[in-house]
């Protein structure tokens, strides 16, 4: 299949990058390291002035620690399996963790560009990302968490996007988009006005199949520092009410060599809970379950959707400082803060480019409390072992004290 996507690009405009990361873990039962190499190359072919293809293709290997082995080791170990008669299946290549083509190439953009004199049209899997504040955006349709994870892009979305611009400053978007089955679909709107040099936006989104919907207000403006404020309104039949999500800050940048830029923010998740609940992390897991085997019969596979919703407490503080050395240097720290829990999770990052098409960075993950005995971003061993009735479950290796990442990234 990716050869036959590539033909209408071969006079395409390419780009994109060769990048190799090593990942140690502290505190985990298996190898302590995984290597990860990707090559995403992206192509871009004009087949008129207003019509425009793009495709971004992902090749991913990957050895060492996996989380999907883990979480597959856990669920055998419990014992769980052999009650129900079910094990997992090998890989072809156990090495690599693979069996197939999907294990390792993906198609992550693929689109059709339109721009017609009255609207910009997009069809196709592209990434979509609404709102104004940091690190997560309530008014997004399809939000995902990322700023983790430094190295990472954003998951594509099987959409059909529309802007219409309104003057010069304001402009009204909808999007349909689906899951990778086609079904599922998600019906978004936002209409952005710029008034008194601030972005007023009104945003709704809808998902018929369950049932659920979000209305709300996405602000953001200057007043000596920069500030934001982003809120809806859910209505989700999993909720006994409907509920409020909330993100405001604000960031200002200081002339220390570069620049010095700083930033906070308040967020509120008004369907979590105050208090840690331990059976919220098994949402949390970026565990896969794949080649189970039931009586001989397949069973459908389990991966993480990336749109799940990343925290499940319900107040947190959010801040980062990043400091740019010159254009070559910069390191960057960031901070998130359960109030409820409290726990915690630390990501420094520092960043080389000593060259145009050369990036090199380090950076950690690293959980912790500043207060109570672990939480949700922190947690304890105890917390990491459920009792099922019919034996126990230990994730405990799923949930590393701390990782460390080192990685480079050929551009091209």
């Amino acid at each position: 299949m990716i050869p036959v996507l590539l033909i209408p690009a071969l006079h395409a405009e390419s780009s994109g990058f060769l990048e190799t990361r090593v990942h140690g873990y502290l505190g985990v039962d298996s190898a302590p390291v995984t290597v990860v190499e990707r090559f995403r190359p992206e192509m871009t072919h004009a087949l008129s002035d207003r019509l425009v293809v793009s495709t971004t293709v992902e090749l991913t290997l990957s050895q060492g620690r996996s989380t999907d082995q883990e979480l597959e080791d856990a669920l055998t170990d419990s014992g769980l399996l052999d009650l129900q008669g079910c094990a997992f299946t090998e890989d072809t290549n156990p090495a690599l963790g693979i069996s197939t083509l999907s294990d390792y190439a993906s198609v992550e953009r693929l689109s059709v560009d339109a721009y017609l004199p009255f609207a910009d049209l997009r069809l196709g899997r592209q990434a979509i990302n609404w709102g104004s504040a940091f690190l997560v955006n309530p008014t997004d349709p399809f939000p995902e968490v990322l700023l983790t994870d430094p190295w990472a892009d954003r998951s594509g979305v099987n959409a059909f996007r529309a802007t219409v611009p309104l003057g010069e400053a304001h402009q009204v978007q909808a999007v349909m988009g689906t899951d990778d089955a086609f079904q599922d679909p998600r019906i978004a709107a936002r209409a952005t006005f710029n008034v008194w040099n601030t972005d007023f936006s009104v945003v709704g989104a809808t998902e018929p199949e369950a049932e659920s919907s979000l209305a709300g207000l996405d602000l953001r403006g200057t007043l000596g520092v920069g500030w934001w404020v982003e809120g809806v309104i859910h209505v989700d039949p999993n909720a006994d009410a409907p509920y409020e999500e909330v993100a405001a800050g604000i960031d200002y940048s200081f002339p220390v060599l570069d620049a010095l830029v700083f930033q906070v923010q308040y967020y509120r998740n008004g369907h979590g809970s105050p208090t840690f609940d331990p059976a919220a992390l098994a949402a949390t897991m970026d565990g896969a379950v794949d080649g189970l085997v039931c009586d001989g019969v397949a069973t459908p596979t389990f991966s993480p959707d990336p749109f799940t919703p990343v925290f499940f407490g319900r107040d947190y503080v959010m801040g980062s400082a990043a400091l740019s050395v010159n254009p070559e240097i910069g390191a960057s720290a960031l901070f998130i803060q359960n109030l409820g829990d409290g726990s915690a999770m630390a990501v420094p990052v520092i960043t080389a480019t000593p060259r145009g098409w050369l990036e090199i960075a380090l950076a950690a993950q690293i959980p912790l409390s500043t207060w109570g005995d672990g939480g949700e971003l922190h947690p304890s061993d105890e917390a990491l072992v459920y009792d099922t009735g019919l034996g126990s479950l230990d994730f405990s290796g799923l949930f590393p004290k701390a990782t460390f990442i080192a990685w480079s990234r050929l551009s091209f």
